[in-house]
């Protein structure tokens, strides 16, 4: 078996230490075992929780979690070690010598609120969308705000667990950073095809936000960035915008009342912004940044410095 070997210093700083050379089906063989015990616990698991929003996505987060965790001890070692795979499958409760999670949650949050913004002001900016004035007051404003924020925390985890924990990492160990973000992110598109009133400028943002998604994972070395990326991005139209979110209409904030107008592909229509051609600008140009910017190589490489080192 050959010794290790690095994937390289892409980001500014070695991000993929791989311990084997793996074969194509020796990839896929353990991507389908993967998906095939994150069915089985789902299935086992699903009927426990309460069917709705956030509690009904906590099967799919631990599912994703215990499935990678079993294959990562298969490979050899505990999770952190095998394949490069951040500590806890990228949610590290406690990072020596650093600050907790939350600073990764947050910056992430932010991140994703200011892209999403990006979107939306730029629909508006060319007349494809405007807002009218809504009942409420400020107090509720406040309370829904936060009670969407918990809404939607638990899905974001569950879906960067399930596509960019175990899976992404054990493609970037074997095929390299960029095989690994173009067919996580595919996939991540196609498991929206039967949202409402999906089309194919939507499945190409959805695909386009994986990349950018996938780029800070990888960019940062855990999921404490991406999670708050995509917590941020949906948190900022349902509620900021109160515009749909993939095609589903998840609150209905009060203040301000949305009108779309003109095409859908410029407008996004009852898909949301992410249906919009502008939205595909803003995506690709936050993936762009994410993939450059010094910040987040500093991020990684902190991550690894021996004073920084994940803890399990």
């Amino acid at each position: 078996m050959p010794g290790r070997r690095e994937r390289g210093r892409a980001f500014g700083g070695p991000i993929l230490t791989t311990t084997t050379h793996l074969t194509a089906w020796g990839v896929l063989w353990r991507v389908l075992l993967f998906v095939a015990l994150w069915l089985a616990l789902v299935i086992v698991t699903g009927p426990l929780a309460p069917p709705r929003l956030p509690w009904s996505s906590v099967p799919m987060l631990l599912a994703a979690l215990v499935a990678g965790w079993l294959l990562l001890r298969m490979d050899g070692g505990p999770p952190g070690e095998a394949w490069g795979a951040p500590a806890a499958l990228g949610f590290p409760l406690r990072l020596r010598g650093r600050a907790g999670p939350l600073p990764g949650l947050g910056a992430g949050l932010a991140l994703g609120v200011a892209v999403a913004l990006l979107a939306v002001v730029l629909i508006a900016l060319v007349g494809a969308l405007r807002w009218a004035p809504d009942r409420g007051d400020l107090s509720d404003w406040m309370r829904i705000g936060a009670a969407t924020l918990w809404l939607l925390a638990i899905p974001a985890a569950a879906e960067e667990a399930l596509l960019r924990g175990y899976p992404l990492w054990l493609l970037a160990g074997a095929w390299g950073p960029w095989p690994a973000i173009l067919l996580t992110s595919a996939v991540f598109s196609l498991l929206h095809l039967a949202n409402p009133e999906v089309g194919w400028v939507g499945l190409v943002n959805i695909a386009a936000a994986g990349v950018f998604l996938g780029a800070l994972c990888l960019r940062t070395g855990g999921l404490w960035w991406p999670t708050g990326a995509h917590l941020g991005w949906n948190w900022a139209q349902a509620f900021l915008a109160d515009v749909p979110v993939s095609g589903l209409e998840l609150v209905d904030a009060p203040l301000l009342e949305p009108c779309f107008a003109g095409p859908a592909w410029l407008s996004g229509g009852a898909f949301g912004p992410e249906g919009s051609v502008l939205t595909t600008a803003a995506m690709l140009a936050a993936a762009a940044w994410t993939w450059r910017t010094p910040r987040l190589a500093s991020e990684a490489q902190g991550r690894r410095d021996p004073g920084g080192t994940e803890g399990e």
